[in-house]
């Protein structure tokens, strides 16, 4: 696998991908070939899709998930398709934004720059070859994509994470906190009532919407609330022409819960295993025998206070990690946590190190793992990191975690054990390395390892969305 790992800075990297991209912009390739079932010229003679536009917007709600995107400029730029990020940051999700800039290599306007503009005046404007969402669950990207099928653009689904870690059959894919959750519905509020919820009503209103579509607007308001929005089937508009996910652990969610046909569903590759460093020689290197591990175990978190779950606040949560790392202190052990992005305004990070709680960043986190003698996780997509090193996984169920549920891409893997109390975390550990079947262990980490090499998953994303962008869709 073609990673870098060392003698390159992430920002040279970027900025040699930029440049990259910049020069590729105006190249033609003549063909393209997926597998959906038809092959053959995806890209005219001019290096354009079948729409006869070059650009591809991204719809977000801010800009924080722009490594997402900015991973895919170079390889849609060997398509010859432009790639422009619009978000709604100064709607509250990302105030502070310049109305145009560049972030890396990724163009991205916020919806500012469009004036008073509605949803269907950018696009009339942009006549864009496709969209592209990160998700389709906010009313605001529902709003967009109702308007992209009455114009007849075709539209792609990119999954930013592996859904399947959690548990998507249970009625909450986390234990909903009362305090928490009713502080983000309170920080919202004003936000829903005078920008989202309107917006989306008047969407509805101008797609000539059925009785049943406003029928769903108001129980995904109710699921908003009370924590389930993102359980069991969603609302018709959330569905795409087209889904890419991670691995194929992924199909039947897309299939099942947004509606999306199977053909139409595409397994691209799991983009986290490059961005965290890990190699192709590296997956199962922890089965090796007479591996030595230090007492380091690593911890990690998915930020679920931001999602108004479990923890009360960031201070609880602080108090969690504080606990673990003191009983695990008390049978040898050392604590590392390896934080999800989110926490970037929460204030934890800070917390941690005043507590002298090591953490673990991106560019670490593979060699940390690999040295270490297990990890401690929550329902999050880095937690399938230490499970295709072959290392033992331990699911966080224990303090306010108890009721916590994790999916079967998880709970399947040979070397995972639930940990309800820190007071057995030894006993686990024996256990798994007594009971650890390899041939079991080193199948399942082949079923979810997704397409090889990783590196290549921004190539397929573009590969696919160069063919909806040519085969498009019929306007409502």
């Amino acid at each position: 696998m073609n990673v870098r790992t060392q003698g390159t800075t992430t920002e040279q990297a970027s900025s040699d991908a930029c440049a990259r991209a910049s020069a590729m912009t105006a190249m033609t390739l003549p063909r393209v070939q997926v597998e959906s079932g038809k092959t053959g010229p995806l890209i005219d003679a001019t290096g354009m899709p079948a729409s006869g536009s070059r650009k591809v917007i991204a719809f977000d709600s801010w800009t924080g998930g722009r490594v997402n995107l900015e991973r895919l400029v170079e390889a849609f730029a060997h398509q010859g398709l432009d790639l422009l990020l619009i978000h709604l940051g100064s709607w509250g999700h990302d105030p502070g934004r310049l109305k145009e800039e560049n972030l890396g290599c990724l163009p991205a306007r916020d919806i500012s720059y469009y004036g008073r503009g509605s949803f269907k005046d950018i696009l009339l404007r942009e006549r864009p070859g496709a969209v592209l969402f990160l998700s389709t669950q906010a009313f605001a990207h529902r709003a967009f994509n109702r308007y992209c099928l009455q114009l007849g653009i075709p539209t792609l689904h990119l999954y930013h994470g592996l859904i399947s870690v959690q548990n998507t059959a249970s009625k909450r894919l986390n234990p909903v906190n009362i305090r928490s959750q009713l502080a983000l519905v309170w920080s919202r509020l004003a936000k829903n009532l005078f920008r989202l919820w309107p917006v989306y009503a008047r969407a509805l209103w101008q797609t000539g919407a059925p009785l049943r579509h406003w029928l769903w607007f108001g129980y995904d308001v109710w699921r908003q609330v009370s924590g389930q929005a993102y359980s069991a089937v969603a609302a018709p508009d959330t569905a795409t022409t087209a889904c890419c996910v991670y691995t194929e652990a992924d199909i039947s969610h897309a299939v099942n819960r947004y509606g999306v046909p199977r053909h139409a569903v595409f397994v691209v590759g799991n983009p986290d295993l490059t961005r965290f460093g890990l190699r192709e020689d590296d997956i199962g290197i922890c089965l090796s025998p007479g591996r030595e591990a230090t007492k380091e175990i690593v911890y990690i978190d998915t930020a679920l206070i931001e999602a108004g779950a479990v923890f009360d606040d960031a201070e609880d949560f602080v108090r969690h990690l504080q606990e673990t790392n003191a009983l695990l202190a008390r049978q040898g052990f050392q604590l590392m946590v390896k934080l999800h992005p989110a926490h970037f305004r929460t204030g934890v990070p800070n917390r941690l190190r005043e507590l002298r709680i090591e953490l673990c960043g991106n560019d670490e986190f593979v060699a940390r793992l690999k040295a270490s003698s297990g990890a401690i996780v929550e329902p999050s997509s880095a937690a399938l990191v230490p499970a295709l090193l072959g290392l033992p996984v331990l699911l966080a169920r224990y303090g306010k975690l108890s009721g916590q549920e994790y999916g079967e891409v998880l709970t399947s893997y040979p070397r995972v054990r639930a940990l309800h109390s820190l007071d057995g975390f030894i006993p686990l550990l024996d256990d798994i390395a007594k009971a650890t079947r390899m041939d079991a262990t080193r199948a399942w980490i082949n079923a979810n390892a997704g397409p090889l090499p990783p590196s290549k998953m921004p190539e397929r994303v573009a590969d696919v969305c160069t063919t909806v962008a040519k085969q498009g869709q019929q306007p409502s």
